[in-house]
């Protein structure tokens, strides 16, 4: 049965959406987190409570929003201090608070990180490596000089935001994963990728579809009958490059819901200026536009779709964006679970 991976940026809006899971699809998610330095901070004292560290930090919000199974994390954006990486912290807070955080990594970080990384291996919970295409194909050069059994390490073979490309190399993809090297000593693969365009950018106000070309490409990888089992990755609510710096206000309110074969993309219009119109207004249009779109393919049993039927229908507020991406998370994650098979 393959493992789904979301990959997220361990922010507040995907935090919520991960806590609102049902179990089904919990069990069936082994989540990436993206932790970059905005979202590891100490937590300043206040009145009430003492300061908290950031690894102590890191590991309560851990707690609240995903339990105690286990994850992924890829802490390289974080700034190294010294010779010491903050990885170290964080997976000694981990291993003290019963955490299963299992380390990733890629060919190209910091040689603090991954020292911190090979340290943390030896709590037992393995390690992940992130590869690309050319690596993917290449792997025989490197192979010898992973430092890890292939058996405690899962390898994601990740195109990003490239996935249109690689899904037209057509053979000579299907060979790369028919032929990966040492396929079925890896203690999981998967392949990963996104569709979603940077901010929407090109698109005009309205409802639009972008096909999913990392969902298919997978089906149809999954159906070559590969000599290991392939999992499944995608970025759940973000794209592969950092978030932008400084949006200004008024920015478009913009909605993402996730059809079977499609992004469904709500693209609205400014707050600010001559045509502006107030965000919570165009979000109850985007509530009843989802509500009443054909192929919804609408999840009754989940969060996000009840939600936004209570928004469409005037029983909810419609809140903020911060709102739509735990929403958006929340569907996501939900909808891979009852469609891998």
């Amino acid at each position: 049965m393959p493992q789904y991976t979301p990959i997220l940026r361990w922010k507040r809006g995907e935090r919520v959406g991960l806590q609102h899971l049902t179990a089904g699809a919990k069990q069936r998610s082994l989540p990436l987190f993206l932790l970059g330095a905005d979202q590891y901070k100490l937590r300043p004292a206040t009145a009430r409570r003492d300061a908290v560290p950031a690894p102590d930090a890191f590991i309560q919000e851990v707690r609240i929003a995903w339990g105690t199974t286990p994850f992924l994390l890829d802490a390289s954006a974080l700034p190294s201090q010294g010779l010491h990486h903050p990885l170290q912290a964080i997976s000694a807070a981990c291993a003290g608070a019963g955490l299963a955080m299992i380390p990733t990594t890629a060919l190209a970080v910091s040689p603090a990180y991954q020292a911190a990384v090979n340290a943390s291996v030896a709590t037992g919970n393995g390690v992940c490596l992130r590869i690309d295409l050319q690596e993917a194909s290449s792997m025989q050069t490197w192979i010898g000089a992973w430092p890890h059994p292939l058996e405690q390490t899962d390898l994601i073979l990740d195109f990003g935001a490239e996935i249109g490309t690689v899904a037209q190399l057509g053979p000579a993809l299907d060979d790369v994963f028919l032929n990966l090297h040492a396929g079925n000593r890896w203690r999981s693969v998967s392949m990963a990728g996104t569709s979603m365009p940077e901010n929407f950018t090109g698109y005009l106000a309205g409802q639009h579809l972008i096909n999913r070309r990392e969902w298919s490409l997978w089906q149809h990888l999954h159906g070559l009958r590969l000599p290991y089992r392939l999992d499944y990755a995608d970025f759940t609510s973000t794209s592969p490059g950092a978030p932008p710096p400084n949006i200004a206000w008024g920015y478009p309110i913009n909605v993402k819901y996730t059809l079977p074969d499609s992004f469904l993309i709500c693209r609205g219009v400014r707050t600010t200026g001559p045509q502006g119109v107030e965000a919570d207004v165009q979000l109850v249009n985007h509530a009843n536009s989802i509500r009443n779109f054909a192929q919804r393919h609408a999840l009754a049993h989940i969060w996000a779709d009840s939600k936004i039927d209570d928004i469409a229908v005037g029983n909810a507020s419609p809140q903020g964006l911060e709102h739509w991406v735990q929403l958006g998370v929340n569907r996501h994650i939900e909808l891979m679970a009852t469609l891998l098979p």
